[in-house]
């Protein structure tokens, strides 16, 4: 099945431990410690599974952090927690707040993965072995290092910036550096690792594809993604309208530093990186897209863990693997697999459901469901969702939405579809599986690339627009064969003509991601991306009026509750926690409110060093 690195076991100094309980006392040096091609193979390993373990993509923290984006939802009740429904309204305020406990937990254990990078290239040139492979190891270090400085700046803004490992008890405490430091220190980490990384053949030799380990052309994937990441916030800088409370000449004089001029020039580059990525526009490019896109999720076959289509991937096993999104995601005993207390946690929410019916052939249903979309012409849903019906406990077959007895019950078990991307049919229930998690595929790459295109255009019609279009084609050509070939209708090219301008373009880009990528972990990043005034317009104006449809507000049928009630309104907390509308206060929820903890016990902070009051929700 999957290449599992002998040496894993070895690879962890740091895993799982805060860096500031670090002993200081303590010192390794690079003959300790790397003193042979093995040790450093061991030793980068581990930076990976500390990047792994964080949390943050491996499904604990998912919970909270998802449904933030609006377009994910937390799949229990209100009424199950036991802190008030505040970590649940902070993810309708699209944010958590400063003692959130996944907050406070990603913050300590992104740092702990920063600080094992830190040890790792600081020990580096102490080691014997030859410097070219040293330089192989300092790359993939640096690009973990990278990796989780992206995670950390998209989330809080500015923070603090380790780039050695602590030699005092001083060291472990830094103040928040400015936001376009850490992404000028991202953008230079990724581009030594793309000059000095191994190609995608030596990695595999050395590594194996299952490794999840990243040849160069991932971290010029990656600089693309974090290219087009900075021109949508200079490309929403309106008055109120981004989470700086700076000016933006100091905010445009900081990104020059980092050669970033304008967000013409952030898109620039994103795109001219992601043609380094594309076959169709590098023969360079070790990448190809998967055959069907039902194939990246089979789990089945020794070729699922050796697709081309792989950029940089996380891996899982029932063995050894950090990932939880299989019992987060799945229904219980789906496909007899064993009961978890910890299923169904985070569901695609209704809305985005229909919208992608919408988009791509949806079929409306009969009776109760005649105003609903109950299935969608693309092949790709089967692929990645449950719905309407599955297979459960003992074989019993069991609903779920949109079914038509599942419309207004507010049921866990019924109220909304479920992620299917995490199962594999070895899966037994336990909080690993074999089903990797795609931190980033080829796919993806083409969408950069039509986001960025789309922004360089002034109408669908020009060159540029129809390069963007064209990106978005190849991806729809896939997604009309089913797992067996089988080619289909929808979902259909685009064409110039039906996009009416640029804005309508940049939008369907930003649906077809959400199609695409759904329960990959991106929707929180790419609603929060595009600015307050976009994110109110696109996303929660539309979300709430969906939730104002008879589907969602008619009672069930004792007439105790309605979807709607039961999940945004009363008696759990307050008829109207819906999502915010108003742009002043949707600002509030583009960043995280920075960690209490952090603020308390760093003494280079101080409580004062939250974030300010307009951008703060607590």
């Amino acid at each position: 099945m999957k290449k599992i690195l002998a040496i894993i076991s070895v690879s962890v100094l740091a895993w799982g431990c805060h860096f500031l309980d670090e002993n200081m006392n303590t010192h390794y040096s690079g003959e300790d410690i790397f003193g042979s091609e093995a040790a450093l193979e061991a030793y980068v390993t581990g930076c990976y599974q500390a990047y792994a373990i964080s949390g943050f993509y491996g499904g604990h923290n998912n919970e909270w952090f998802s449904p933030g984006s609006a377009l994910t939802h937390w799949g229990l009740t209100g009424s199950q927690l036991s802190d008030g429904q505040k970590r649940y309204i902070s993810s309708l305020n699209l944010t958590q707040y400063s003692r959130h406990p996944n907050n406070i937990d990603v913050f300590k254990f992104k740092y702990a993965a920063i600080y094992k990078c830190n040890k790792l290239i600081a020990e580096l040139p102490a080691s014997p072995v030859d410097q070219t492979y040293k330089n192989e190891i300092e790359a993939e270090g640096r690009f973990i290092r990278a990796m989780n400085y992206f995670d950390i700046v998209r989330r809080w803004g500015n923070a603090p910036l380790h780039l050695e490992p602590p030699t005092s008890i001083d060291g472990t405490s830094l103040p928040r550096e400015k936001f376009w430091v850490i992404y000028k220190q991202i953008l230079e980490d990724l581009t030594f690792a793309e000059n000095n990384g191994r190609d995608y053949d030596r990695q595999r030799g050395i590594a194996g594809l299952g490794s999840g380990r990243v040849c160069k052309t991932a971290a010029t994937a990656q600089k693309a993604l974090v290219y087009l990441t900075i021109g949508t916030l200079l490309a929403h800088d309106g008055p109120n309208d981004n989470f700086w409370v700076c000016s933006n000449e100091e905010v445009y004089a900081g990104f020059a530093e980092a050669g970033i001029t304008s967000a013409r020039d952030a898109f620039e580059k994103a795109l001219s990186c992601a043609k380094q990525v594309m076959p169709e526009t590098s023969t360079d490019s070790p990448y190809r897209l998967a055959a069907t896109y039902a194939q990246l999720f089979r789990w089945t076959d020794p070729e699922d863990w050796q697709l081309r289509e792989r950029i940089f991937v996380i891996t899982s096993t029932n063995e050894q693997g950090a990932s939880q999104l299989a019992t987060w995601s799945l229904p219980g005993g789906y496909n007899n697999t064993t009961a978890n207390v910890n299923n169904s946690r985070i569901r695609p929410s209704r809305w985005l459901f229909q919208k992608w019916c919408d988009a791509y052939g949806g079929e409306l249903g009969s009776g109760a469901t005649a105003n609903i979309y109950i299935k969608c012409g693309d092949p790709r849903m089967d692929a990645a969702l449950i719905y309407n019906s599955y297979i459960g406990p003992n074989g019993a077959v069991r609903t779920c939405y949109p079914a038509s007895d599942c419309i207004t019950v507010y049921d866990r078990t019924k109220s909304m579809p479920y992620f299917k991307k995490y199962y594999d049919p070895s899966f037994d229930g336990s909080v690993a599986g074999y089903a990797d998690f795609y931190e980033m595929r080829l796919a993806e790459v083409y969408l950069i690339a039509a986001e960025a295109a789309a922004n360089l255009c002034s109408t669908p019609g020009d060159a540029y627009g129809q390069e963007a279009i064209g990106y978005v084609n190849i991806l729809l050509e896939r997604a009309r064969h089913k797992e067996d070939g089988t080619p289909t209708v929808e979902p259909r090219d685009w064409e110039v003509a039906a996009i009416p301008d640029k804005d309508a373009l940049i939008e369907k880009i930003f649906w077809e991601r959400a199609f695409e990528m759904i329960g990959e972990q991106h929707d929180w990043f790419d609603t929060h991306r595009m600015g307050a005034t976009w994110l109110s317009q696109h996303v929660t104006i539309p979300a709430n009026a969906f939730l104002a449809l008879p589907e969602q507000v008619t009672k069930n049928a004792n007439g105790s509750s309605s979807f709607r009630s039961g999940y945004y309104g009363e008696p759990m907390h307050g008829d109207n926690n819906i999502y915010p509308v108003d742009p002043a206060e949707v600002r509030k929820g583009l960043l995280c409110a920075f960690p209490n903890d952090e603020l308390v016990y760093n003494p280079s902070l101080s409580l004062a060093d939250q974030n300010p009051s307009e951008i703060f929700w607590e």
